[in-house]
């Protein structure tokens, strides 16, 4: 599929399907692993095959809210217009993240996904002479740009129980300029309670004051867990505490790549710095800001999620596999072989799943959670494959 004014535009079903398949960007991170970062070049992302179904890449099935979609459709019409010159600007958005965490816009960073955040806060705060600590497995953008800076990478394994190793991370952090802590964690899609959380945020401004803590709350609107508590509204207010979170997830706009981050006014001006100058499009910054008007989307979006994510932990658990305690949309799950051997033989049924994840890579796979719909099919096959 190429992507033309005209195909963009159009009306009828196949049009917005296609619209809607590059907002939502379903499958993008498993076509990167694949095939590298221009894999999709050639056609952007693929269509689904008939009765194909994407469970690789934790994206939101459905794409983003319909107000969403249209204000993202709409903000074509500002294309003309710098971000900072159309209604909602990148301004609006800013004070619509802040009301809505109760911190001032001085406050808040945008960026192109938290993807571009988490590039950022390596880069303003490792070096040859100040290590990364993060965990193993966790997801890898900080540690990849760690490694690119010339900076040494503490990746502390997780426990048995596949939680992260918080005493083993802050032991770790002392003297490291970073400290990146995934919570809800990507692979395992395990959490952490507020309690152990602000303990070891203690621990370490105690220990290593000038370590700077990247807690990224990628998949917070999906916790379900009573324990936990969001960085965010604290922020603020904890020297050298940095919280991301993504519209890429919950709110379904993966492909329109727009984040943002909190923290103390001095860790945003150093963000801000290493920043390229109104980096988020016109229709993202739309989408963003109509999406966070709608209070009754949010909810409704993590019921959904819940019933399909227990549906598919139901299944793993009735046949004998163990699942992670998941509070993301998507699992990990102990299937006892290579999650290469798995992901091949479902590809054979229509089904893709996620990517393998050193060093578990031998027995766990990760599964996306798509539609209710999608995982009662799915789930056919799981059955089939795993027999």
């Amino acid at each position: 599929m190429s992507l033309s004014r005209r195909a963009l535009f159009a009306g009828g079903s196949s049009s917005s399907a296609n619209f809607a398949q590059l907002v939502a960007a379903r499958g993008r991170e498993a076509l990167v692993a694949e095939l590298g970062p221009f894999g999709g070049e050639s056609g952007l992302i693929p269509r689904p095959h008939q009765g194909e179904i994407r469970l690789t890449s934790n994206e939101n099935p459905l794409g983003p809210p319909p107000p969403a979609m249209a204000a993202i459709r709409d903000g074509f019409a500002g294309a003309g217009r710098y971000p900072s010159n159309v209604q909602p600007s990148m301004s609006d958005l800013t004070s619509a993240v802040a009301d809505r965490l109760g911190c001032a816009p001085a406050n808040i960073v945008l960026g192109a996904g938290s993807g571009e955040l988490l590039k950022r806060v390596a880069q303003a705060y490792v070096s040859p002479s100040r290590h990364l600590v993060t965990a193993s497995p966790t997801y890898l953008a900080t540690s990849g740009v760690a490694r690119y800076l010339g900076a040494e990478v503490q990746a502390v394994p997780l426990t048995a129980a596949g939680m992260l190793d918080l005493d083993a991370m802050a032991d770790a952090a002392r003297g490291a300029g970073l400290v990146f802590l995934c919570n809800p964690n990507n692979p395992t899609g395990t959490v952490h309670s507020a309690s152990d959380v602000n303990a070891f945020v203690r621990t370490v401004q105690r220990t290593s004051p000038e370590t700077v803590i990247h807690v990224d709350e990628a998949y917070h609107e999906y916790v379900t867990d009573p324990s936990y508590e969001s960085m965010a509204e604290a922020a603020p207010e904890m020297p050298n505490v940095f919280v991301s979170r993504t519209f890429s997830k919950l709110f379904g706009m993966a492909g329109m790549r727009i984040g943002y981050g909190v923290a103390g006014g001095a860790t945003i001006e150093k963000l801000q710095s290493l920043a390229l100058t109104m980096n988020i499009s016109v229709p993202s910054v739309s989408g963003a800001y109509t999406a966070l008007q709608d209070p009754a989307y949010e909810p409704r979006e993590k019921r959904r999620n819940t019933e399909a994510r227990q549906f598919t932990v139901d299944f793993f658990n009735d046949h004998g596999y163990e699942v992670l305690d998941s509070n993301t949309n998507f699992i990990f799950a102990n299937i006892g072989r290579p999650a290469a051997e798995f992901r091949s033989a479902c590809r054979e049924h229509g089904v893709g799943v996620g990517r393998d994840f050193p060093p578990m890579e031998k027995t766990h796979a990760r599964i996306s959670i798509g539609t209710m719909d999608e995982m009662q099919r799915a789930c056919l096959v799981f059955q089939e494959v795993l027999a």
